[in-house]
């Protein structure tokens, strides 16, 4: 248990040091921000708004959890930058809890299952952020928890509630895409958990009842959301989020095959260490239920995540629990210890990075050099290739102390990455100077707009804004806007290594992610576009 412990320390310990090095990033972490903001400002804790217009995108879980805590501390950064660390432990404790319901007499494979979640790359790099994807996660480890008990004998009136907790909560948190995690285990239980009619019977009725009183209680939300929203609103969270979000996403098209490179770095670092591979036949054989249950929570999902055009790599997150848990269970049924010889993959990774940074004078001009990499990636390096010595010095050969001593890697490697981009992200992405800024022409009652640009909230949490920004597009919008507000200021917004259209002026412009913002008044902007001045 003290490996798993001491990944659990760590957790918090990245997320404090991404605080302290990582602003808000433009546009998820700004947008979701704004959101809660707003929601807090207004007092209208039912219906999400973003810049005073109705948001349907995301459920309001994440923005309640946010209240809570402003409701105690005020409103503040880091309480919400502490959801994620908080859900990441949890998702770790329940993943160790339903291990321990499956193997009763390994406890080790149990704490191993954790160990393996909270030290894989992607969940450390995600509990850095603001997002609603570890909660989801918790909800679905919630759900296959009700799956299992199931499967194991459990009484419907014991995991049917539990399955509709889950769902529910799964869907306020995420919408009605969780139901593509936990359904098609629960469809196909005839499959996993055939033992007898009785077992994949109780399975599937957990799942359907699940789903029934899943979907009642989100309804308690979504219908008087969608009464108090309006049509528009009810018709986005009712239509929006399935079917009309998956006919959208075929205007964004990726390649069916864009999840398949970032594996690697998703599942590092066990995906490259040589003892995942070994042994899955002998753990097929001897846990043939487990070994179906993995096929079906992560092949359909993988596979309708690639058609659909619109992908993200956090799509493939609540499917973590379940291939921890498959790894855990191998690894305690292999019955030969690993060498130190197998741990040299594991540390391919850092080793490519630290060439990579080692030799980035030679594959990078000096003039587009940033000033952050010539001066820090000796030291980010030199950190990784030190820390990889020690481990692969240090390590025993047994199975369990392989698994916590690589678990290490991932939030040490999430370190390094903060560390070595901070400067970085504290020049392109703080968006608090620009947010200042337009909250102080608010306060004196200027109106504040932006040009041609889809405003998403990035400066309305961090300025602490109470006023919408108005959203001109095309010249004539402008004139229009110039019109109507000849004392308010308008944001131009261009990407990094474009000219601003109007020429330059003297206020300089405000970085912001890959986008820079220039500020005009209104009797500036009149002049370079040779408009008469109003009187």
């Amino acid at each position: 248990m003290k490996g798993l412990f001491s990944i659990l320390f760590l957790v918090p310990l990245v997320a404090l040091i991404a605080f302290s090095i990582k602003p808000l990033l433009v546009v998820d972490e700004t947008r979701y921000l704004a959101v809660a903001w707003e929601m807090w400002n207004s007092g209208d804790f039912l219906v999400p708004h973003l810049n005073g217009e109705t948001y349907a995108h995301k459920p309001p879980f994440l923005f309640w959890l946010m209240h809570l805590g402003w409701s105690i501390t005020g409103v503040n950064e880091w309480w919400p930058r502490l959801l994620a660390p908080i859900a990441l432990i949890l998702d770790t404790l329940l993943i160790v809890r339903l291990g321990k319901r499956l193997w009763p007499t390994s406890p080790q494979a149990a704490t191993n299952a954790g160990i393996l979640f909270a030290g894989t790359l992607f969940p450390v790099l995600f509990a850095t952020g603001v997002m609603f994807d570890l909660w989801a996660t918790l909800w679905v480890i919630l759900g296959m928890t009700a799956l299992l008990d199931a499967h194991h004998g459990a009484p419907l009136k014991r995991t049917a509630p539990l399955a509709m907790l889950a769902l529910g909560l799964g869907i306020v948190t995420k919408g009605p895409v969780l139901l593509l995690y936990l359904l098609p285990p629960a469809l196909a239980a005839r499959h996993w958990s055939g033992k007898t009619s009785e077992h994949w019977k109780r399975v599937l009725h957990t799942g359907l009842l699940g789903l029934a009183g899943g979907a009642a209680l989100a309804l308690c939300w979504a219908i008087p959301a969608a009464i108090a929203g309006g049509q528009e609103y009810r018709d986005a969270i009712f239509v929006g989020q399935t079917a009309g979000r998956l006919e959208d996403s075929f205007d964004h098209a990726r390649p069916f095959w864009w999840y398949l490179p970032l594996l690697p770095i998703m599942l590092f670092p066990w995906i490259w260490w040589q003892r995942s591979y070994q042994g899955w036949k002998n753990f097929r054989a001897k846990t043939p239920d487990l070994a179906r249950l993995v096929f079906w929570s992560i092949v359909p999902q993988f596979v309708v995540f690639s058609l659909i055009s619109g992908k993200q790599p956090h799509y493939l997150l609540p499917m973590f629990p379940v291939l921890a848990l498959a790894l855990a269970r191998n690894l305690q049924l292999q019955t030969t210890h690993a060498s130190k010889r197998s741990l040299l993959m594991p540390m391919a990774l850092p080793a490519l990075l630290c060439l990579a940074l080692f030799s980035s004078p030679l594959w990078l001009q000096e003039t587009t050099t940033p000033e952050w990499l010539q001066t820090e990636s000796l030291l980010t390096a030199g950190g990784i290739l030190l820390f990889a010595m020690v481990l692969v010095h240090f390590l025993k050969s047994r199975n369990t102390a392989q698994v916590a001593s690589l678990a290490f890697l991932s939030p040490v490697l999430a370190v390094v990455i903060l560390f070595s981009m901070g400067p970085e992200f504290r020049q392109s992405y703080d968006t608090r100077p620009a947010a200042k800024q337009i909250a102080a022409w608010q306060d004196q009652g200027i109106e504040v707009g932006f040009l041609d640009m889809e405003y998403a909230g990035q400066f309305h949490f961090t300025g602490r804004l109470s006023k919408p920004i108005s959203n001109p597009n095309g010249h004539e919008e402008l004139i229009t806007w110039l019109d109507r507000f000849p004392q308010g200021m308008i944001g131009i917004v261009v990407r990094r290594d474009n000219e601003f259209p109007y020429g330059t002026q003297e206020r300089p412009p405000k970085q912001f992610g890959s986008r820079l913002v220039q500020f005009w008044s209104a009797a500036e902007l009149r002049r370079a576009l040779k408009l008469p001045e109003i009187p």
